[in-house]
């Protein structure tokens, strides 16, 4: 009897990959990608696997990341200036496993995940499509405005956490399946706590179960938090989760929920029946909310109170898209006292001199200008007095954001920010000594990968970023 005759294998075209986290539970398919074309591409070392539906498996944590970044990059494209490169370069590395840590990170040459444990059991950061989103927006606002990685000042480097957070939030709605699901689970009322607000379920109860102050028992984050500004160097270094605290994640949490509730309020404006928005509703004012804060962050002035600045770039650059959103971002931003009611008037009553002021700034960016700052040796137990960039940003109205009384209050002096900033990084333990301690000074804290570090400049001592988290 002759055999049956060989056929070539199918070629699978879709994948199955979580919704947006192993904690939801929920599957969906999507296109099976290619990482290594453009938009922005990616390499993720070593031999692509096997596609398989095995969810515990190393080839099914590497297809829902790459899944999961080449949907992030294809929503984030637009944005990114014409050279379509990642800040170091054509290609971003991406390890799914690095080592054991209850992290994840991007340090300009690669998003890099890990492992630890969990109740559960083991838990891999890379599993979660909201976790690989937000490292990777990370790495777009690095794209888009890389003046921002370096600057030592406590909101911008929070404000580059809520942009991660926002790219997991809008990353996740270019799903159609999570779309439909959001707004069945919220009724249409998205600035509600659901499956669209809580960030990276799945670490965020192992980070938890570990350093409860540095995550929600039941997510890293949740967007649907209402935190007021309040000046971080009045704050505690650190907090349990229900608090602000001065750590760029916790604060961070301000800005992304004013954002967020921005984002509901977007959306019920837009629909045609705002008791019942659509899925392609949503989507649409999710490539808004793109546009509107990837616009912004090239026009924003580096300063000590940046989130006032941002503030009132993103409100300015939301009226082109849609005249009433701007009245959307103020009150949102009033409400959580990022901006003054003082402030908030003057962006009312004189848009046209505030934004040819951010045209301008964004003209001349790339010749931002910086002082050097002396700290102390002897106050780090250093060998030799450390080096501190401070920017020099340019003149122009002054955003500010507001006290408990609403009134508006002043931000702090760049440098006495930046100071404040040096000081923090450390004392929680975040900077690698790199041997610049005095004779036998170590580095401080426990974490193996340091947010930054001590390098030698032409100008002496200098302390620069790693990574962000």
């Amino acid at each position: 009897m002759s055999g049956m005759p060989l056929t070539n294998p199918p070629v699978i075209t879709d994948l199955i990959i979580w919704e947006d986290d192993p904690a939801s539970g929920v599957f969906t398919t999507a296109p099976k990608p290619d990482v290594t074309q453009p938009p922005l591409k990616f390499l993720f070392p070593g031999a692509v696997p096997s596609v398989s539906n095995d969810i515990y498996s190393a080839a099914f944590r590497y297809w829902t990341a790459a899944e999961a970044a080449k949907r992030g990059v294809k929503f984030w494209a637009p944005t990114v200036p014409a050279s379509q490169h990642w800040q170091r370069g054509p290609v971003l590395e991406v390890h799914l496993d690095r080592w054991e840590d209850l992290q994840a990170d991007y340090d300009r040459r690669a998003l890099n995940f890990y492992h630890g444990p969990s109740v559960c059991g083991k838990v891999y950061s890379c599993a979660s499509p909201d976790v690989v989103c937000h490292e990777l927006g990370h790495a777009i606002l690095d794209a888009i405005n890389s003046h921002l990685w370096d600057a030592k000042l406590k909101e911008t480097s929070s404000f580059h956490e809520t942009f991660g957070d926002m790219s997991a939030i809008l990353c996740a709605l270019q799903l159609p399946s999570f779309r439909q699901a959001i707004l069945v689970e919220t009724h249409g009322n998205l600035c509600c706590d659901s499956r669209l607000s809580r960030i990276g379920q799945q670490f965020g109860v192992a980070v938890h179960a570990r350093y409860p102050n540095s995550a929600d028992a039941n997510c890293l984050r949740n967007a649907s938090s209402f935190f007021s500004y309040c000046n971080p160097s009045t704050l505690p270094h650190s907090a349990p989760t229900t608090v602000l605290s001065s750590d760029e994640h916790s604060f961070s949490r301000i800005f992304t929920g004013a954002l967020f509730e921005a984002l509901g309020d977007m959306l019920t404006l837009s629909a045609a029946n705002p008791s019942m928005p659509t899925p392609n509703e949503l989507l649409a004012v999710s490539l808004d909310m793109r546009d509107i804060l990837a616009g912004s962050v090239k026009k924003a002035r580096t300063t000590a109170g940046y989130f006032a600045e941002i503030a009132k770039a993103i409100a300015l650059e939301s009226a082109d898209k849609n005249p009433d959103y701007k009245a959307i971002f103020l009150n949102a931003f009033v409400g959580h006292s990022i901006l003054s009611m003082q402030t908030a008037a003057v962006i009312q009553s004189s848009p046209e001199m505030l934004q040819d002021e951010m045209r301008a700034i964004a003209d001349q960016r790339p010749a931002d200008e910086t002082e050097m700052m002396i700290l102390p040796a002897e106050r780090y137990g250093l060998a030799e007095d450390l080096q501190v960039e401070v920017p020099i940003p340019p003149p122009g109205f002054v955003s500010r954001s507001a006290g408990t009384d609403g009134r508006a209050i002043e931000p702090a002096s760049l440098p006495d920010a930046t100071e404040a900033f040096v000081d923090e990084l450390f004392l929680t333990g975040e900077v690698a000594y790199n041997g610049f301690g005095a004779k036998g000074v170590r580095s401080f804290g426990k974490r193996r990968n340091k947010t930054h570090e001590l390098v030698r400049g032409d100008r002496g001592l200098r302390l620069q970023r790693r990574l962000f988290r």
